[in-house]
């Protein structure tokens, strides 16, 4: 704020966004507090406080800063000049106080008895008023301050005399001042609304992508139904018995399939778990043909592990479909994981015909949704590989992060 020509940083200093995201954390959020307490000016929701830091805070620290930079450097000189010109800016900005806040109490009873809302003033408002009231303040403090000298000081009175082309000087660069502050609190202002503007831009294209994200993990529910549909199909016309224990066992597979599917992630062992259902249900149509095998490698835990659901199950499905169905003799299929340079790898491996070689055109929709799934979840961490696998058929690799907390609360926080 200026007063007399002088300058007070507080205005420098607006209240900081009152939203900050959650990425404020730590060290940011207490520097954040910090501005908040100590800099910050906010009349319209901190009138007095913001009013008493302004007074007593910064037109010290300020007017200090102005007698060592100006004017004769001896330190009774400074300290005197000091002394007055806090003394005379204290009382400009408790007489600009007293008729803002008379302004104010009128403005609300006026809009109080005719039922309107009262008006909220912003920081740029009281500025604009302040500097209304610095020609006036000015001209009240001398009289008060030389009226003050002559009561409690022996001799010969002193008058008070306001020279308009001495004070002239101060004020007009008082007001350049304030303009000046006015036009960067209005930066802040803007800059304040762009960085909104952009959170929410990233919180809507957030929402977009775990839209897309559940779009295509539901699309993965009907694929395995069909698959293991057309399984049960096979099965009817040989062993109705069997048949129907497998319709028994999809049907109990499904209610923990469906309970899953209602969150995004779970532990490694629930989808190796499912993995294991379904083959049981292949090895029903598949008898002795279909061996399978699994392994964890290194110190994983499966159960503190969290992965996409159904993110592993289809590869699984395409194993047994494309790699081991279409061989007379059948086949054996490796599930595995294990940790490699701080991501997990997930993979399934067949010596069955080789990638491309199975005589089933399927739509692609399990490979294509899987890589999505993992670009749209991880970006550049998550990705597949296929491989022909040594010895005969396909080796699919799924890398992505390893993640130890569930993932669901997260994103919901």
């Amino acid at each position: 704020m200026i007063w007399a020509g002088k300058s007070s940083p507080g205005v420098f200093f607006p209240s900081p966004p009152k939203h900050l995201p959650s990425g404020f954390m730590g060290e940011k959020a207490i520097s954040m507090n910090l501005w908040k307490k100590i800099l910050s000016l906010d009349f319209e929701k901190e009138y007095i406080r913001s009013f008493l830091k302004l007074l007593f805070f910064w037109n010290p620290l300020w007017n200090l800063a102005l007698c060592l930079l100006t004017g004769d450097r001896e330190i009774e000189s400074i300290l005197f000049r000091w002394g007055w010109n806090f003394s005379e800016l204290t009382l400009i900005g408790l007489f600009a106080m007293m008729l803002m806040k008379v302004y104010l109490w009128g403005e609300k009873l006026w809009t109080s008895r005719r039922g309107k809302a009262s008006l909220h003033h912003r920081t740029g408002w009281y500025l604009l008023l302040l500097a209304f009231f610095i020609p006036p303040g000015l001209y009240l403090a001398l009289r008060m301050m030389v009226t003050g000298i002559n009561l409690f000081f022996p001799g010969d009175p002193i008058s008070a005399v306001f020279k308009w082309t001495y004070y002239w000087n101060q004020i007009f660069w008082g007001w350049m001042l304030l303009l000046v502050c006015s036009l960067f609190i209005s930066w802040q202002d803007l800059k304040e609304a762009a960085n909104l503007s952009q959170l929410r831009a990233e919180e809507l294209e957030k929402e977009r992508l775990q839209a897309l994200l559940t779009k295509l993990k539901d699309q993965m529910n009907p694929h395995f139904l069909f698959n293991t549909l057309n399984t049960v199909a096979s099965l009817i016309p040989a062993d109705p018995s069997m048949a129907e224990k497998v319709v028994v066992k999809l049907s109990t597979l499904f209610q923990g399939i469906l309970a899953a599917t209602r969150k995004t992630h779970q532990p490694l062992e629930k989808e190796l778990e499912f993995c294991r259902d379904y083959l049981d249900i292949e090895k029903a149509r598949f008898g002795s043909r279909l061996k399978v095998n699994f392994g964890i490698q290194g110190d994983i835990d499966p159960s503190r592990v969290w992965v996409p659901v159904l993110l592993f199950q289809p590869m699984v499905e395409n194993a047994v479909k494309h790699g081991i169905s279409t061989r007379a003799n059948g086949g054996e299929i490796w599930i595995g994981a294990a940790e490699k340079n701080g991501h997990l790898e997930l993979w399934v491996e067949d010596d069955g015909v080789g990638f491309g070689q199975s005589p089933y055109r399927g739509s692609g929709t399990a490979l294509e949704n899987c890589r999505k799934r993992l670009e749209l979840g991880y970006g550049n961490e998550g990705r597949m590989e296929i491989s022909n696998r040594e010895g005969g058929g396909t080796r699919v690799c799924l890398i992505l992060p390893l993640v130890t907390a569930d993932p669901s609360h997260q994103e919901e926080s």
